[in-house]
């Protein structure tokens, strides 16, 4: 069993140090689960979802690679995403209840917790290189 996630892609273009790929929205391929997963179309809402990766040496549009990330910051990133807005709306709910004492403010407390979630979550990748999945990009021979 693998401690990584791949998926195969194809290159779109090169600019900047950065190779934009095109990976194909099928399901990965560590679960049976395969075009009935919902993750990768919710990623992309189409057929192909296109992502920025760092380039390595040598890669030109149309090169087929493969695309990894570490299982670990995949449940980080899950962690960031989904249990921290969900706890600050939580949060906010609770201390707009006890601040106003009524339903209106506690509702108005679970939105601003919501918008601090949306900040934090923006922000932590940023400040905290460990919070971000990083994808590593292999060429596929």
């Amino acid at each position: 069993m693998s401690d990584s996630v791949t998926h195969a892609a194809i290159v779109r273009s090169i600019a900047d140090g950065e190779a934009l790929v095109a990976v194909p929205v099928q399901g990965c391929a560590s679960c049976g689960h395969r075009k009935a997963c919902g993750v990768g179309k919710l990623a992309g809402g189409g057929r192909t979802t296109l992502l920025r990766v760092a380039a390595c040496d040598g890669l030109k549009a149309g090169d087929s690679v493969t695309l990894s990330a570490e299982q670990g910051a995949i449940n980080r990133a899950a962690l960031l995403g989904y249990l921290l807005p969900a706890l600050l709306i939580a949060i906010g709910a609770v201390v707009g209840d006890r601040v106003g004492r009524s339903d209106v403010a506690a509702a108005l407390g679970a939105c601003l917790g919501l918008v601090f979630a949306l900040i934090l979550t923006r922000a932590i990748p940023f400040f905290f290189s460990a919070a971000a999945a990083p994808l590593s990009l292999q060429p596929r021979r």
